[in-house]
């Protein structure tokens, strides 16, 4: 296991993930606004798998499976990518159609945050997000992270937001003062 919250855990991609992750990517509404925007087959699917497999050796972080914690599902994942085009790291998140809407994209997401920032030593993280996808722009302004501008992936103008670990830091030690 990568890390836990409440609901959910994170753990590395296995190739028997295969049936549940290719479940997922058939689904139009959940691919809408990821990649290129479209759904994968399980070939595609098993690419992705086994992508991340590598990814877990160098750079040393990936995308993790999101399991849930009632009934050892697999509903996503999250992680980590090297986005080469702008030598960024990109925190990224997906999960299932059922579970939308219940705070679980913010959960694992702000748990993920911390993880990069504390074990990865990361300086810096951004999200990349479709215009319209308004619930993943949310989750992305929850986390802390501020709109810089669009920028070209998959052929598209996607908004850019980032957040410095110092800005993570300065934001954990003002909600750890309100909590006292």
């Amino acid at each position: 296991m990568i890390l836990e919250t409440q609901r959910l855990f994170l753990r590395k991609f296995e190739t028997t993930d295969i049936t549940g992750l290719s479940r997922i990517y058939t689904d139009e509404d959940v691919m809408r606004y990821i990649g290129r925007g479209g759904v994968l087959n399980a070939v595609q699917a098993l690419k992705m798998i086994e992508y991340w497999k590598k990814c877990y050796e160098d750079p040393g972080y990936g995308e993790w499976a999101v399991i849930n914690k009632e009934d050892g599902k697999l509903i996503g994942h999250c992680g980590f990518q090297y986005l080469k085009s702008i030598n960024e790291t990109e925190i990224a998140y997906l999960l299932d159609k059922p579970y939308w809407g219940k705070g679980l994209a913010s959960e694992i997401s702000q748990a993920a945050l911390s993880y990069g920032f504390k074990q990865f030593n990361f300086k810096k993280l951004v999200a990349i997000v479709y215009p319209d996808n308004k619930p993943s722009i949310r989750v992305i302004e929850k986390m802390g992270m501020k709109f810089i501008g669009n920028e070209t992936f998959f052929e598209k103008s996607l908004f850019l937001y980032s957040l410095t670990r110092k800005q993570w830091e300065k934001k954990s030690q003002l909600r750890m003062k309100n909590e006292e």
